[in-house]
């Protein structure tokens, strides 16, 4: 023997006397079989000491080649193992407690019916082992084992397309050069992230008006077509740089329905660490390169029209979501099989579950814990639940739109699919730590005995079926119990009075007395426009209302005496003046007879008493008029302009009152920097301030409509504002909007409450979660609501 052989425990079915050692490392290592009293040695294979040492803890074949399997990650056939027992038996090493173990009692009584019994040692046998040990398939190195197109172990629901490897060959000298990008990808996605952060609301919006009518299987489809099938080819690409062999191109359904491009590639076995790291590594870079580019695209055509800009940013979106998922750890993908290959650790998972099931089965094997994998196991399912639930949320959604009642029926049945396929890899995932516990509790000698076990079997038990039986009892009895109901929504808080201060008229801002935030009391001025034309206009009009008034007390003041005695003086003097007319007309009539005037002194003297007479009837007329006063003619139209001045006066006064801002009811002004607006134009309309009134306060509570039944106006609110989220604030249900609000969470009804707010600790836009008293409920229907309403709207509405 070397004296580098180690000594190990001797299986527990082999002879006492012999004594076991292992020699080598790693591939090269074998283990060796000393018979002391026959001064012999045998050599045994890595796989076949193996079996020797797991057989105490194996009842049947079955079991024995599962644990064969979960160590070496292939089968083993029943031909091996019995050569293996041949070659054993042949050479007399089995003990007498051999016979115990139902499987090698079953392979003696094969012997022993073929006539072989104990019979000497067969040359042909002892020369095949190593011949069948030559056959077994070696673990696959890190990054290679149990991934998908590279594993040809595993068997995947899928369907092989074609195979590219002669394109892949041609096109490999063009596409090398393109690697070397790789380098300004790093510089690529600073820029991105730089633009994303900078625009983000702006693609926010681009990218809810691009996927607002785009279903989950249209972008899925999509996402395969662009991302999927780029990553695919890209993966052939860098493994026939490093050598690898291309052997098709398919598509994979993981999850058992969910389609997606995969390589199909051989000859890995020779990669190094290395390059398997960077064969998982490319295409998360790849990814990246891909996000940036798409972003930089979407951002410098985005102001011109056509299809690069929209078709760029669902680019990004989908690498963008590819890259999250396939880097996460937690997920079977490039990141898990990259940490493995880095960890060179190529069962990183598996050793995760057998972790996770030594915690929840009560550490019974120690040497198998390990916190860190354990977590990360739990993580893993956790994450995996959720995604498949997203998943089949947005499925059911879009096959209930498109197939109503049988949409959803469908929904069901795929999670029913993922819920079996689920239980079936626990199940599996719980029979190979068994199997692994068991085998090291063998090797290690620590099985506890038989009596021992059927002790511990039988007081478990007992104890497990009483503390079963008082929890069921507690759960049922706890379905019963009252519960206070609440239903309850988020809600933002309103003032009590809230208005804007404005004028109708437009001006410089000439004076401003508050600056905002104080408490003042209705009719106080706030401040005031420039008032210059409206106040010249009022003095104006207050003049000409002045004069016109002293017209119409004229008017009305008439006869007068004074008035009526000048009248009766005009008229004598016109009287007197036509004496004195007539007399010199008589004399000239005389004179022109006697030919001593003219005609034409005759004439004029016959019109100047023709005058005087009208003269003297004018005069009677004027005194008449005097006599009489004015009349109701001339006093109505005298007041008649006299109102006219009146409004516009008063239409300018108004206009001098409102350029005055007032405040409008016992508040506060919110607005603030007041002072700052003097001088600027204020227009028709347009606010000055704001004032409100929160003395009270308004709490908008948008309840889910189911839950609407269960609130009545009057009921008393508790409401939880996230600033004072350890503080109730009680308030009354007020008002139940009629409408239906349609909210990217749900269909909800708003209720308003009112809240004191005496302390105004509660502001005006503040946000929480408010609960409305209702009724008294079983736990049992608090709990069954949803399913109850599902049954008897959504399924009640799939009947005929």
């Amino acid at each position: 023997m070397s004296n580098e052989a180690q000594k190990v425990a001797l299986p527990a079915f082999l002879k006492k006397r012999l004594h076991a050692f292992r020699i080598g490392q790693g591939a090269e290592q074998s283990y060796l079989i000393k018979d002391p009293q026959e001064d012999q040695v045998h050599q045994l294979e890595t796989w076949q000491f193996f079996l020797l040492e797991v057989l105490p803890g194996c009842e049947d074949m079955p079991k024995l080649k599962g644990v064969f399997e979960d160590r070496f990650g292939h089968a083993i056939t029943d031909e091996q193992i019995e050569e293996l027992f041949t070659l054993i038996a042949d050479k007399s090493l089995f003990g007498i407690t051999a016979l115990s173990n139902p499987i090698l009692k079953a392979f003696q009584k094969k012997r022993a019916a073929e006539g072989k019994g104990r019979a000497a040692p067969n040359a042909k046998a002892e020369a095949a082992a190593p011949v069948e040990d030559a056959k077994v398939k070696e673990p696959l190195p890190p990054g290679i084992e149990d991934v998908i197109g590279l594993d040809t172990s595993i068997k995947q629901a899928g369907l092989k397309l074609f195979n590219p490897k002669k394109l892949i060959k041609l096109t490999s000298p063009i596409v090398k050069p393109i690697s070397y990008l790789m380098y300004a990808i790093p510089l690529m996605l600073i820029a991105a992230l730089f633009l994303l952060g900078r625009y983000f609301s702006v693609m926010e919006e681009d990218i809810t008006l691009l996927l607002s009518g785009v279903s989950i299987i249209e972008h899925a489809l999509f996402s395969m077509l662009t991302v999927n099938l780029s990553v695919t080819f890209l993966i052939m690409y860098v493994a026939h740089s490093f050598r690898a062999s291309v052997n098709g191109l398919g598509i994979v359904f993981y999850l058992g329905f969910f389609p997606r491009f995969c390589p199909f590639i051989g000859n890995l076995d020779q990669l190094s660490r290395r390059e398997r790291m960077w064969l998982h590594a490319a295409p998360l870079i790849f990814r990246l390169g891909l996000f940036s580019t798409a972003i930089l695209m979407w951002f410098n055509t985005r102001d011109m029209d056509g299809v690069i800009a929209p078709f760029s940013l669902v680019v990004a979106v989908a690498s963008a979501l590819s890259f999250l998922i396939t880097v996460n750890p937690l997920v079977k993908s490039s990141g898990y099989h990259l940490v493995a290959t880095i960890l060179d650790e190529p069962q990183l998972r598996k050793k995760a579950y057998g972790a996770l099931m030594n915690k929840l089965k009560g550490d019974r094997y120690k040497e198998a814990n390990g916190r860190l994998l354990a977590a990360y196991a739990l993580a893993s399912t956790v994450f995996m639940i959720v995604l498949f639930g997203l998943i089949l949320l947005l499925l059911g959604k879009f096959l209930k739109i498109h197939l109503g009642g049988a949409g959803v029926i469908l929904t069901f049945f795929v999670a029913a699919i993922f819920a079996y396929r689920m239980f079936v890899s626990f199940a599996r995932i719980n029979q190979s730590y068994d199997r692994a516990s068991q085998f090291k509790k063998w090797r290690d000698r620590t099985l506890v005995s038989k009596e021992t076990e059927e002790q511990g079997s039988e007081a478990a038990p007992k104890k497990g079926s009483y503390v079963r039986r008082a929890l069921l009892i507690i759960l049922v009895g706890g379905l019963f119990l009252p519960y206070a109901y609440e239903p309850g929504g988020s809600f933002v808080l309103l003032p009590n009075q809230q208005q804007e201060i404005t004028s109708d008229l437009s001006g410089l801002v000439d004076w401003v007395k508050y600056d905002g935030g104080e408490e003042l009391k209705k009719g106080e001025a706030i401040a005031a426009l420039w008032q210059g034309d409206y106040s010249a206009k009022v003095k104006v009009y207050e003049a000409l209302m002045k004069e016109q008034q002293a017209v119409i007390d004229e008017l009305k003041s008439r006869p007068r005496k004074e008035d009526v005695i000048l009248a009766e003086r005009a008229l004598e003097t016109e009287e007197t003046r036509t004496q004195f007319s007539l007399s010199k007309l008589n004399r000239l009539e005389k004179l022109y007879k006697s030919r001593t005037v003219s005609y034409e002194e005759l004439d004029d003297a016959r019109r100047e008493y023709r005058i005087d007479l009208a003269q003297v009837a004018e005069s009677k007329a004027d005194l008449e008029v005097t006599k009489l006063g004015a009349t109701p003619d001339q006093i109505a139209a005298a007041q008649a302009k006299l109102e006219g001045y009146e409004e516009e006066y008063k239409y300018y006064s108004e206009k001098v009152k409102l350029s005055t801002l007032h405040m409008p009811f016992d508040g506060r002004l919110v607005s603030m920097h007041l002072g700052q607006k003097v001088g600027s134009y204020l227009a028709p309309g347009e606010p000055f301030a704001i004032a409100e009134n929160t003395s009270k306060v308004l709490a908008e509570i948008e309840i889910p409509e189911a839950d609407i039944p269960y609130v009545k106006k009057g009921a008393s609110v508790r409401v939880r504002p996230q600033a004072y989220h350890s503080a109730d604030f009680i308030g009354t249900v007020l008002s139940i909007d009629s409408n239906v609000t349609e909210e990217r969470y749900g269909r909800v009804i708003k209720v308003i409450t009112i809240l004191d707010n005496g302390d105004q600790r509660l502001k005006t836009g503040m946000t929480g979660y408010a609960k409305i008293e209702s009724e008294t409920l079983p736990v049992w229907e608090v709990l069954s609501m949803a399913i109850v309403r599902f049954v008897e709207v959504e399924v009640w509405s799939w009947l005929p």
